[in-house]
């Protein structure tokens, strides 16, 4: 069960893609230059360049000594960008940045995601000719455990970065086990399958092509990062209330103070609740949950959800279905 794996088993799989250094002042392009979102990819939405002779804002560097800067492109959708230092220079690089204080951690911008986290048998109600609805099991992982539908990069239009027209095309027309697989690690796949049993339709593959290639980060970093977030939320109250009350009605008020019992205060302000109507029901099909900052292990959950920006809530109660069709 992965409610049972500890923190430092999840850590060990890989880590994660980069550790900022902070900086601030400004960065002066000599020349245009790719304005990249992913150094390792070399992703670049929109084809954003940098224009010579102009200052952008400096936020980062990727490592000590740095050869990408971080910087805020305006007009650039994302506008947080990373440009190779040979492409111009600041103050801050040379030793000659003024007295001023230092941009700390808790003060660089964060990036927003939403978790969409889904109740499996609920799911499967709205959707029972799906392959990971075929074979439900009352001592199965989703029985009692929420699942992985996806890690969404914010803002909502972060979608679709930098892919091909055949692939975006088979992920919005629903042919996704048409879209390439995934290149994860074993220990990677065993715990994505049963985390998100939709990997068996290639959930796995449309969510990466959809949102993680917006992600900062390799196919590996953002599986990682999804399942953080998915076993610390399986191991919290929020879980406990769910797979306690299986056949009951439970209200967004009651999920909002698991989540700020496990998480902190405030935390369950930062959660959706969505639901759909089965005959004379009314089913809890997905938590979506707003996070800030950056994903490395399960214990960043806390500050991250406290972090995020909070959302208002689409249903007010629904019943926690049990697995299998009804």
């Amino acid at each position: 069960m992965l409610r049972r794996l500890t923190t430092l088993a999840f850590a060990l799989i890989c880590a994660p893609a980069y550790a900022e250094v902070p900086l601030s002042g400004t960065f002066t392009a000599a020349e245009a230059c790719p304005a990249l979102q992913s150094i390792s990819r070399e992703t670049n939405p929109g084809n954003i360049t940098t224009q010579a002779g102009t200052q952008y804002e400096l936020l980062a560097g990727n490592r000590t000594p740095p050869t990408h800067v971080r910087v805020r492109v305006p007009g650039a959708q994302p506008d947080l960008r990373w440009v190779s230092i040979a492409c111009g220079s600041s103050p801050a690089l040379t030793g000659e940045a003024p007295s001023q204080p230092t941009r700390n951690a808790a003060s660089a911008p964060k990036q927003h995601y939403i978790l969409a986290a889904n109740w499996q048998p609920a799911f499967c109600e709205t959707a029972p000719r799906k392959t990971e609805c075929r074979n439900q099991r009352p001592n199965s992982f989703e029985a009692t455990n929420f699942t992985l539908h996806g890690l969404w990069p914010q803002p909502k239009d972060a979608e679709y970065c930098d892919v091909s027209n055949r692939d975006r095309y088979a992920s919005q027309d629903g042919r996704w086990r048409d879209l390439p697989q995934l290149d994860l690690t074993i220990a990677q796949r065993r715990e994505l399958d049963v985390v998100m049993p939709g990997s068996a339709s290639g959930l796995d593959r449309h969510e990466w092509i959809k949102h993680g290639t917006c992600y900062d980060g390799t196919q590996r970093d953002y599986i990682d990062a999804s399942l953080f977030l998915m076993q610390a939320l399986n191991d919290s109250e929020v879980a406990h209330l769910f797979s306690e009350s299986i056949g009951r009605r439970v209200a967004i008020d009651q999920v909002r103070a698991a989540f700020d019992a496990s998480f902190g205060r405030g935390a369950g302000d930062r959660v959706a609740m969505d639901c759909e109507t089965d005959g004379n029901r009314t089913i809890i099909t997905e938590l979506r949950i707003a996070l800030a900052g950056e994903i490395t292990s399960p214990d960043d959950f806390a500050d991250l959800v406290r972090a995020g920006t909070p959302q208002r809530h689409t249903c007010r109660s629904g019943h926690v279905d049990a697995v299998g069709l009804q």
